[in-house]
């Protein structure tokens, strides 16, 4: 049988409410509850996971449990048709109005010959997700790592159209935009949106952007910058708690969805392009952020302008994975032109062996530092991390 929870304090509900939907395990047939001071969470838990140890927890017979499940209509499905059964997917993401499958070891289910069967899933989307407003369904397998355009190459669209073919050597217009199929998340309390066709998302992240948050709440006038900013991942965290923006993505599909998070929201922006030479400093005086469609060795020559230890650089962010190695010489030498002393997130998958060694590589190289933290992000393979080390750069003033 399934478990509830029971939770005293009232400011762990909504974090432990965050954390089961996140991982589909809130049952959200019942409201939560209050009975003598204690919050009853039930859940579709079978045992408590170590997330949520030190909570009192009781089993409860689930009254409300529909019959209709994704395993028992794999199941019908596999004996309408006479074929052996076949793998049931465990694990998905809804980003509206999109549901998106985890790749597993088997996802023979997902071939186009078993299409009718994803479109009765969708039409019975109320008892299995628990929502009404999916339309398209896809399967998520891991981006190539050497792609620095961070493109989702093996996104398989299964349900729903997510737009057209597109050439990604090729400049989209706006017409190319508002033919794409965008899908949107809030995390954090943070609207972002992006065409999942063409770019990537990562809900793995939500615990680095909620450090984030936490940790630097007070950056009104400062700038932050960002050398990979794909959607604005992490950039609109900083945003949020003050900070003004200058941000470098090399994908113009990432780009335009920052955008619209940022219109959204209300902020003003800039966008320039590689061609574009017009961008000064003083253009942070009128809007919240600057975003570059080019690479970041473009960094030096767009900031040679602003004279040395006269900007506030509060944080610098390196979130390239598998590495930011190539950014960290960049990044060091904006010692020059920071009147502050700037922290640096440098972002690397690195093997749980190999963290002394990560550390002394980036010692090594910001010599003017001092690594203050290495935080555990996720993991991509048994004892690989997505870690960040953040080290406090001192300026040279």
């Amino acid at each position: 049988m399934p478990i509830k929870l029971f939770v005293k304090e009232p400011r762990q509900v909504k974090p432990i409410k965050s954390y089961l939907e996140q991982n589909n395990l809130l049952n959200k047939s019942y409201k939560i509850q209050k009975h003598d001071n204690i919050f009853h969470i039930y859940t579709h838990l079978d045992e408590l996971p170590s997330d949520l140890t030190g909570h009192e927890f009781e089993q409860y017979k689930d009254e409300t449990s529909e019959t209709i499940t994704l395993s028992s209509m794999m199941e019908n499905y596999c004996n309408n048709k006479h074929i052996n059964q076949l793998e049931v997917p465990k694990r998905w993401s809804i980003y509206p109005p999109m549901v998106l499958f985890n790749s597993s070891n088997n996802d023979d289910i997902f071939n186009q010959e078993h299409h009718e069967f994803w479109e009765s899933v969708l039409s019975q989307q109320k008892h299995i997700f628990g929502t009404s407003s999916i339309t398209h369904i896809a399967l998520n397998k891991p981006i190539i790592e050497s792609d620095v355009m961070r493109r989702p190459h093996n996104l398989i669209p299964i349900i729903g159209d997510f737009g057209p073919d597109f050439p990604m050597d090729k400049t989209p217009t706006n017409d190319d935009f508002k033919q794409a199929f965008w899908c949107s998340v809030v995390q954090n309390g943070i609207y972002q949106t992006w065409a999942p066709k063409y770019t990537m998302f990562s809900r793995g992240n939500i615990k680095e952007k909620k450090r984030v948050m936490d940790n630097w709440k007070k950056l009104s006038g400062s700038v932050v910058f960002d050398f990979y900013c794909g959607i604005g991942y992490f950039s609109l965290s900083y945003l949020k708690n003050g900070g003004k923006l200058l941000c470098w993505e090399l994908n113009p599909w990432s780009i335009e969805g920052f955008r619209r998070s940022l219109e959204k929201a209300g902020y003003n922006y800039k966008i320039y392009t590689r061609d574009d030479d017009s961008f000064d400093i003083s253009d942070l005086a009128t809007v919240d952020a600057c975003l570059f469609i080019e690479s970041n060795e473009n960094i030096p020559e767009r900031i040679k302008h602003v004279k040395d230890h006269s900007l506030s650089i509060s944080h610098i962010n390196l979130g390239l994975l598998p590495s930011s190695k190539a950014s960290w010489g960049i990044a060091d030498a904006l010692r020059e032109k920071s009147n502050i002393d700037t922290t640096i997130h440098i972002h690397e998958n690195v093997h749980i062996d190999e963290f002394s060694k990560i550390q002394c590589e980036v010692q090594k190289k910001f010599n003017q530092g001092e690594i203050l933290y290495l935080e555990k992000v996720k993991t991509f393979a048994p004892d690989v991390w997505h870690i960040v080390i953040d080290i406090i750069n001192r300026t040279l003033n």
